[in-house]
């Protein structure tokens, strides 16, 4: 009994973990806004300070969120697959290492907009060109993190769900679909093909974020099938079918 209340402990623990970790990514892009959104960012960032410092932490919370998701998802990754279990944790780790960089982006933004302040001439020049600099680091860490290594890393642990039943096959398959398009937006920023924060990367994004709050709400109310308990005779190639 103590076994089962573990393992059901831990299944909601990890759909707390995806949940904050959807709703935190939203948030912290909402609020940087200005910065993201205003031609003339540095004194936007400097009437919103607070703002883009609250938006630092919910990406710091989304980091962490990240983490635990990385966390609670390899011991059953690993059952099936040490080899992907292990990949999976580590493309989500440079994830989290790209968010990281952006959140410090970000706050150097709000630092150096206070140091403009009652700048003019070459030396308001200098740091509006370091402000476009960090915009743009930013910007690359997000299409890499959020974007690109969530793409791989979502593709990995839902293609093992899909071949090892531990949620129902639609909903493995709604991560597959949601992982191949948040890594096709990713290739498109990266070739500039679509410009960032567009409306066609959030119809590409839409997908995943329905897909980890589903798969939050199906990890709360139920956990994972029985079969996530179950002796494993052999590890399962990344490759296999999903025809089978």
């Amino acid at each position: 009994m103590k076994t089962i209340d573990s393992k059901r402990k831990n299944e909601k623990i990890t759909g707390a973990f995806f949940i904050a970790a959807t709703t935190t990514a939203i948030i912290a892009v909402v609020l940087y806004n200005p910065v993201l959104k205003n031609p003339d960012f540095l004194s936007a960032a400097s009437n919103a300070s607070t703002q883009i410092s609250l938006g630092a932490l919910f990406d710091l919370l989304l980091a962490v969120s990240n983490i635990g998701t990385g966390i609670m998802l390899y011991p059953y990754l690993k059952r099936y697959s040490e080899s992907w279990g292990l990949g999976y944790a580590l493309f989500r780790l440079l994830e989290v290492v790209f968010i990281l960089i952006g959140v410090v982006s970000m706050l150097t933004i709000v630092k150096i907009s206070h140091e403009s302040a009652g700048l003019s001439g070459n030396e308001l020049m200098a740091l509006q060109a370091s402000g476009n600099i960090l915009k743009t680091i930013y910007s690359w860490a997000f299409i890499l993190g959020p974007h690109f290594m969530l793409g791989i890393n979502t593709f990995i642990y839902s293609s093992i769900f899909y071949q090892t039943k531990l949620v129902p096959a639609k909903l493995s398959s709604l991560g597959i679909l949601g992982a191949v398009l948040i890594f096709i937006a990713a290739i498109l920023e990266l070739l500039e093909f679509i410009p960032h924060y567009s409306s066609e990367i959030i119809l590409l994004a839409l997908p995943i974020a329905i897909y980890e709050m589903v798969l939050a709400g199906r990890l709360i109310r139920k956990g994972f099938h029985e079969e996530a308990y179950e002796p494993i005779q052999n590890e399962l190639p990344l490759t296999k079918s999903f025809a089978q």
